[in-house]
């Protein structure tokens, strides 16, 4: 099973999307979608209060450095 929906994929007629987002209307919450270039990256969407995204920030840059 697969998490990949093939959202950059679609094609309304329009040609395919250039962005894609995730709209929720609960407030806080995390959203992924796989990369637009096919490269098996992934997109990660965030929506939280700038006190808890400053947190979120701050780990994910002690992450990177470790």
């Amino acid at each position: 099973m697969s998490n990949r929906f093939g959202v950059y994929e679609s094609d309304f007629g329009w040609g395919r999307p250039v962005k894609v987002d995730v709209v929720s209307i609960r407030g806080d919450g995390i959203s992924m979608a796989e990369k637009r270039d096919d490269s098996g990256g992934v997109e990660i969407g965030l929506c939280m209060k700038k006190a808890d995204m400053d947190i979120v920030f701050t780990l994910f840059n002690s992450g990177l450095q470790n």
